[in-house]
């Protein structure tokens, strides 16, 4: 008798496991459900070509609908999954079915925090996390004069990158002193506010969005700023950060601590439930601790851990995490996690790039940032990974070139 596998969630996690246990279809029977209308896609071109190139989701697809994945498993598409009954081992779904599982994994990804101030819930105030809110903001492209963007992370700076391009008067509004200030070290958030100051962005940091103004037919107008200013806007995103969808497992009794908790496979407090992609805080040995991750990279290392757990394989150690983000011409890319640890050196390059390495109180490197040209800090941070997978080696002079 096959096994009975129960993914939830079609994200890059859910979406790339899928596609590995369909060709394992002879040993296990595999059901995706998600509640987006459309096969798993990539979620990184949303804010890049997506928005401002018309790029169609087909494009994007984890598998397409005519491929092997399609057939050899399951698929319950654009049904919310309620609750995880552990003692009957079902999950119960919006739509009044139960679906029994051998072993179930949560792969609910995260959600955009919502913005609750007057007028939040106006139609012309929008966020980027889905295919369809992407083609909700690519629609208004035409028609709008002022862009105001809320919280200076990845995806707002993401899309003020792209609507510059585009001529679109833009302004972001960050409730910190610096942009990208839990994760990135500020000289290069420095750098990087510098390019976005070079191409007309304007900024207003230490503001929130108290209210939206808008006209009688509920049409944005403005914001009004905590700093007392009135900034015209026709269009806002909201990008104030997001948190794991960890209510189903959560409302299961599973133990939650940032995301819900897993060992080094991914298996939770449950041995029959797995959790991965951002809503696992899952057990990493190079920095011995739990740790969660927002990343396509280690959404896909997820799904490999968590096909050979379920496969019964030996367990791939967990790479080191790695981020990317493009805006302009540069490129960001945050290696490992540098935040655990303190500045230790400095890599200038040739061509103006620059990569900082961190490391902890005992010498071992723990993280690099690398701003400016992709495949220049592209080939040092491949070395730095090295550096950081050996854990434990304090051997980082050999990364400093040019």
């Amino acid at each position: 008798m096959r096994k009975k596998i129960v993914i939830i969630g079609g994200g890059q996690a859910g979406g790339r496991l899928s596609q590995l246990l369909a060709k394992e279809a002879d040993s296990l029977e595999t059901t995706l459900i998600f509640d987006e209308p459309y096969p798993p896609y990539e979620r990184p071109p949303l804010s890049k070509s997506v928005i401002i190139g018309g790029s169609t989701l087909e494009k994007h697809l984890i598998w397409r609908p005519e491929s092997a994945a399609w057939t050899a498993i399951s698929i319950k598409a654009g049904v919310q999954a309620l609750s995880i009954n552990r003692d009957k081992k079902e999950v119960s779904l919006a739509d009044g079915e139960a679906v029994a599982y051998d072993k179930c994994v949560i792969a609910t990804g995260s959600s955009v925090r919502p913005l609750t101030v007057p007028g939040g819930d106006l139609r012309d105030v929008l966020k980027l996390r889905t295919y369809d809110d992407a083609l909700a903001v690519a629609s208004r492209l035409g028609d709008i004069r002022k862009l105001l963007i809320i919280g200076g992370g990845f995806i707002g700076l993401e899309v003020a990158s792209a609507m510059r391009g585009l001529g679109i008067d833009t302004r972001v509004v960050e409730a910190s002193d610096r942009l990208l200030s839990r994760i990135v070290p500020r000289q290069i958030a420095g750098k990087l506010l510098e390019r976005h100051r070079a191409a007309g962005v304007t900024f207003n940091f230490m503001t929130m969005v108290e209210r939206f103004i808008h006209d009688r037919n509920k049409a944005l107008k403005a914001a009004v700023l905590s700093n007392g200013e009135t900034v015209e806007c026709d269009l806002a995103l909201v990008g104030v950060g997001v948190y794991p969808n960890v209510a189903l497992g959560e409302d299961a009794g599973l133990e939650i601590d940032v995301g819900i908790c897993t060992d080094q496979g991914l298996v939770t407090s449950d041995k029959d439930i797995l959790a991965c992609g951002d809503v696992a805080s899952f057990w990493h040995p190079i920095f011995d601790r739990r740790i969660r991750v927002e990343a396509w990279q280690n959404a896909e290392d997820h799904a490999a851990i968590a096909a050979a757990s379920l496969c019964g394989l030996a367990v791939p150690n967990p790479s080191v995490p790695f981020f990317w983000s493009d805006q302009y011409e540069l490129s960001l890319q945050l290696m490992g996690m540098p935040h655990l640890g303190v500045l230790v050196q400095e890599v200038k390059m040739v061509d103006g790039s620059v990569i900082l390495v961190h490391s902890n109180g005992w010498g071992v490197v723990v993280g690099a940032t690398g701003y400016g040209i992709a495949e220049s800090i592209g080939r040092e941070m491949r070395r730095i990974r090295g550096v950081i997978s050996r854990s434990g080696s304090t051997d980082f002079g050999s990364v400093a070139v040019g």
